[in-house]
């Protein structure tokens, strides 16, 4: 299997992607804490606040995947791979 230069790159910038989110998730535990809690408060007392739920949202993410996977072909396997590596990275090393 020969890669272009086009997928190098993507996989790069999927692994610097993975990082810098793995950094900001290490970073943000707290606010995201804070958040849950105010959601569930607001809840609490008796805001409504409007979610999608899964049933709209899986159809569009399934045919997202499904029309990258065609355009891209085989190396589809390899962005989740990368994506978790820099994200693992972007934890330790955060």
């Amino acid at each position: 299997m020969v890669l272009t230069l086009a997928g190098i790159v993507g996989i790069l910038l999927l692994l610097a992607d993975g990082f810098i989110f793995g950094i900001a998730v290490k970073k943000g535990i707290s606010s995201a804490i804070l958040i849950i809690l105010g959601l569930l408060l607001a809840g609490f007392i008796g805001l409504a606040i409007p979610f999608l739920s899964l049933n709209d949202i899986w159809p569009h993410v399934v045919n997202v995947l499904i029309s990258v996977a065609s355009h891209i072909g085989s190396l589809i396997y390899t962005f989740p791979v990368c994506l978790i590596i820099g994200f693992a990275l972007g934890l330790w090393q955060g």
